[in-house]
């Protein structure tokens, strides 16, 4: 992955695609993990870099970045080029997003025919939005009580994408922070984290 080319690819390219999409911290070690948990239960991963090689360990200039990357269309369009990419040949495949994103990632839902088949969404996300909506099936797993996705922000979420006529489903983890998925980040939570991974890796493994 290089400014010239910002997109981590892992995997077989016959593998069926998960595009994964990083938090707000940029493209960090717990997300390459991620990425590389993915290729070994059978998939092949695509990670674009939203944030152009930057990352932070700092509240104020992650939340800074992010409100940039959710404004900016060079960054959809990215995401969008991925996103061609895996749907390439009409294969089903998955888009998985940590916090800001989970947010971005539920923008594709809209693509149709062309959309993610399905959605894996930490603790994040957006009601998805046109008339096209094309994903089937959605999974959150998000915190109770996380002040930086609140209840009032989930429930439409979830409403949204059932009255588009997907499949959600909520998992809850209580007890913990938000991005407790991520190792080395502050909320990091070892037994919740490997719940989620395990969960995932279980609904995602190929064969």
């Amino acid at each position: 992955m290089t400014l010239d080319d910002p997109v981590m690819t892992l995997g077989t390219e016959a593998a069926p695609g998960v595009l994964l999409l990083h938090p707000w911290w940029g493209v960090t070690p717990a997300v390459r993990l991620w990425a590389e948990h993915l290729v070994a239960v059978g998939r092949r991963v695509l990670v674009p870099d939203l944030f152009g090689g930057r990352r932070t360990c700092a509240v104020h200039e992650a939340e800074q970045l992010a409100q940039a990357a959710i404004a900016d269309p060079e960054v959809q369009a990215l995401v969008d080029r991925c996103a061609d990419r895996l749907a390439a040949g009409g294969r089903p495949w998955v888009a998985m997003g940590f916090s800001l994103g989970a947010f971005l990632a539920c923008r594709l839902a809209a693509r149709g025919a062309t959309a993610p088949a399905e959605l894996e969404l930490l603790y994040g996300g957006q009601p998805p939005t046109g008339p096209d909506v094309g994903t089937r099936h959605v999974e959150l797993h998000v915190v109770p009580d996380d002040p930086w996705f609140p209840e009032d922000e989930l429930t439409p979420v979830e409403a949204g994408f059932r009255a588009a006529g997907a499949e959600v489903v909520v998992h809850r983890y209580p007890g913990c922070g938000h991005w407790f998925a991520e190792e080395g980040s502050t909320g990091y939570d070892a037994v919740a984290a490997a719940a989620v991974r395990d969960r995932v890796l279980d609904r995602l493994r190929v064969g």
